[in-house]
């Protein structure tokens, strides 16, 4: 119990953490022998012509992003 002895010398987020632990756990971060879950992407739509942006072109030009429309 020498935890509890020291518990007055932890800092607020310390003494935060000891009251937590019992209620929440550690936290839950998986195996780390296995990769990360890769994301779906989500393609999305351009504002001006409605087509998905995968079929635009995009180019960076003077510092600028520029993305050309396929129509």
């Amino acid at each position: 119990m020498s935890r509890r002895r020291d518990r007055g010398k932890l800092p607020w987020y310390g003494r935060l953490t000891e009251a937590l632990m019992p209620l929440l756990g550690p936290a839950d971060v998986g195996s780390p022998d296995e990769p990360p879950a890769s994301r779906a992407t989500r393609d999305t739509i351009c504002p001006q012509c409605h087509q998905p942006m995968s079929l635009h072109r995009r180019e960076r030009v003077g510092g600028k992003n520029r993305h050309y429309c396929p129509a």
